[in-house]
């Protein structure tokens, strides 16, 4: 799908193929959202531009995500978006950003919420942008927010799993698997925030292609960026110190249950003595001659059993 939009002297208009493309109108932004092979061909040919594929996107080391020359300026950065197959999962899509005469050309094989923040923006307050370098400022900026809503949603999701974790609660590996996960999503955003810091700090020492007025939103960007970046090492901290709580507890559960063992063992131990004594079938037992030996043996064993919980709960064992 190709979106392209264009600045008359009144309005940005959106063109959705290259045959209703007006040479005599600016262009500020041509988005190519999975696009065929002849899409690509199409705006390659009508713009002069080359576009990197999926993979080499994939490929591209951390150090080349951004590349500046007289004629253009290229950015790459992954996006995080929730995963399909997965519910609670999330993966990374990369984005291409290229920049030429003032027109900005993006790139994406997924549906992007920073993406479609923009387009409103643009049909609701068209004279904020005047050129691609805006539009591509406000992307980054969109894509900041989100990101930081997700960091939120991670620091509520800990304080709800703090507030039921008690010696009570259900402790079963749901639960670690759980905070795994969080831990897994607060790294991902992490890397992903990272990755926007070094392409934004690339675009402030940028030689001519910002204002002084875009550099200000930029170095703006980077502030916000730096306060997520503390964010998500403060949530680390936390899901750290809730995952040793968490195994804490699992120790805790495991010791009271080894000492209930331990208890109704050595009540036992006693019981079990004085019948192993009276089970022996020795010739010269006195005790096999009692009338009321049966009786008192059993009653001895009760007793024997009483005493034994009755020291325990006095030493405070129980």
């Amino acid at each position: 799908m190709i979106r392209i939009f264009q600045l008359d002297e009144t309005a940005v208009r959106k063109v959705r193929d290259i045959d209703s493309f007006s040479d005599t109108e600016r262009t500020l932004w041509v988005d190519l959202q999975n696009p065929s092979r002849e899409e690509i061909k199409s705006v390659e040919d009508k713009f002069d531009v080359n576009f990197q594929s999926q993979q080499e996107q994939l490929e591209i080391e951390s150090s080349s995500r951004y590349i500046e020359e007289d004629e253009f300026l290229i950015a790459n950065s992954n996006f995080l978006i929730p995963d399909k197959e997965q519910p609670d999962g999330y993966l990374n899509v990369p984005v291409s950003f290229m920049l030429k005469d003032d027109t900005l050309f993006t790139y994406r094989n997924a549906d992007l919420k920073s993406f479609a923040d923009t387009v409103k923006r643009i049909k609701s307050r068209r004279a904020v942008f005047s050129d691609g370098a805006q539009i591509l400022i406000f992307i980054f900026e969109s894509r900041i927010d989100y990101d930081a809503d997700l960091i939120e949603m991670v620091s509520q999701e800990i304080k709800a799993i703090n507030r039921h974790l008690d010696l009570d609660a259900k402790l079963d590996k749901e639960m670690l698997l759980k905070i795994n996960d969080y831990q897994e999503l607060t790294m991902s955003i992490r890397e992903n925030v990272v990755d926007k810091q070094r392409v934004i700090s690339a675009m402030i020492r940028s030689d001519g292609w910002f204002t002084e007025e875009e550099q200000q939103r930029l170095r703006t960007l980077i502030k916000d960026i730096n306060s997520l970046i503390d964010h998500t090492n403060f949530i680390f901290e936390r899901l750290e110190f809730l995952q040793n709580t968490f195994l804490g507890l699992i120790d805790l559960e495991q010791n009271r249950i080894v000492k209930i063992f331990t208890v109704v063992s050595l009540v036992f131990l006693p019981p079990t003595l004085l019948a192993s004594i009276w089970g022996m079938n020795f010739t010269n037992m006195p005790e096999l001659s009692w009338h009321y030996g049966y009786p008192i043996a059993l009653g001895a064993i009760v007793v024997s059993s009483l005493v034994t919980l009755l020291i325990f709960r006095q030493k405070n064992w129980l």
